[in-house]
């Protein structure tokens, strides 16, 4: 079959400056009115913080100590705090990370006996990286047309600087879904960093009967990772890859599953690929990105069985939106 690309917010088409990859996701509109049914909206102060006066006049923390662009709008990027110490954290979470507003302009004044307080601009992003084995954080960033923080951060190559918050935050992890069952991972453009965070910490450890990592992009230049999973799924038989491409305006071959995320999910279509059904007994669903997919998949699955999980509610179908 033929190809294409996934997140709504890629840089072609321009999209609102609201829009920030990985976890305007968790801060995205509705924030700072209520948490979503999920619980997974925390942390306000992070999003409003462009004060800290906390911090001195050169908040930066961290180091950017590579990156490597995908494609034009798309970069991995890892981040080393200054501390070398890097904080604990459960594969699923997420973590601020930011830059100082406007470097030219004058800092507030200080109030007496504390230090200038720095105007900054901070988004969480999803940690891709495992908590262990590697000394830094891995981001996949998505370059948001207008946004604040992102137009900004592109700019900024292997060795420059940026601030990186010390608190891990979120409860999109594995914590609710018991180790036998299949666990399918389904995601949009960069909603694919948390399940690859969770594959290289748990991989080899028992934790699944299956892990099947679902994720639909626009182009294949989008499919981050790709190269590292297909050859996991060469190596470890629990582990099933599918890559839907919804567009093919690159040139680059394509044969995999042409259409959006859904696409694999049809019965037929998911038993032939994975080698089992999709039922309510045996798997948890895990979402996370576009909320028009999340919408989608949580409506198509609940008629099958599947439990939204809630604060109040034990399910097995977990989210994540990405604004």
């Amino acid at each position: 079959m033929a190809c294409g690309g996934g997140l709504s917010g890629w840089i072609r088409p321009p999209i609102p400056a609201t829009v920030n990859h990985a976890v305007d996701h968790v801060f995205g509109r509705k924030t700072r009115r209520r948490a979503k049914p999920s619980g997974r909206v925390v942390a306000r102060r992070a999003w409003r913080g462009c004060y800290n006066p906390e911090m001195s006049e050169t908040p930066l923390n961290a180091t950017v100590v590579q990156r490597d662009d995908l494609n034009d709008y798309l970069t991995i990027v890892r981040v080393r705090p200054d501390s070398g110490e890097l904080p604990a954290f459960e594969p699923g979470q997420f973590v601020t990370l930011g830059l100082v507003r406007d470097p030219e302009a004058a800092a507030p004044p200080a109030e007496p006996g504390k230090p200038a307080r720095v105007r900054m601009i901070k988004r969480p992003y999803s940690i891709a990286s495992a908590p262990t084995g590697v000394d830094y954080l891995e981001f996949l960033i998505i370059l948001v047309e207008r946004g604040r923080l992102t137009t900004r951060l592109w700019d900024v190559a292997a060795g420059g600087r940026v601030w990186l918050d010390h608190r891990i935050l979120g409860d999109f992890t594995l914590d609710r879904a018991e180790p036998d069952r299949d666990l399918v991972m389904i995601s949009t453009g960069t909603g694919i960093a948390p399940f690859v965070s969770m594959l290289r910490h748990y991989r080899g450890q028992g934790r699944w009967r299956r892990f099947v990592i679902i994720n639909g992009v626009r182009e294949v230049s989008d499919l981050a990772y790709r190269d590292e999973l297909e050859a996991i799924t060469r190596e470890d038989p629990s582990v099933v890859y599918i890559p839907t491409v919804s567009r093919c305006t690159e040139g680059l071959p394509w044969e995999g599953i042409k259409g959006r995320a859904t696409a694999a999910l049809e019965p037929v279509v998911y038993r032939d690929l994975v080698g089992a059904n999709l039922e309510p007994e045996n798997c948890h669903v895990f979402l996370c990105g576009n909320p028009q997919m999340i919408t989608d998949v949580e409506t198509t699955l609940a008629a099958r069985g599947f439990v939204t999980q809630t604060k109040s509610t034990a399910g097995n179908l977990h989210y994540e939106r990405y604004w």
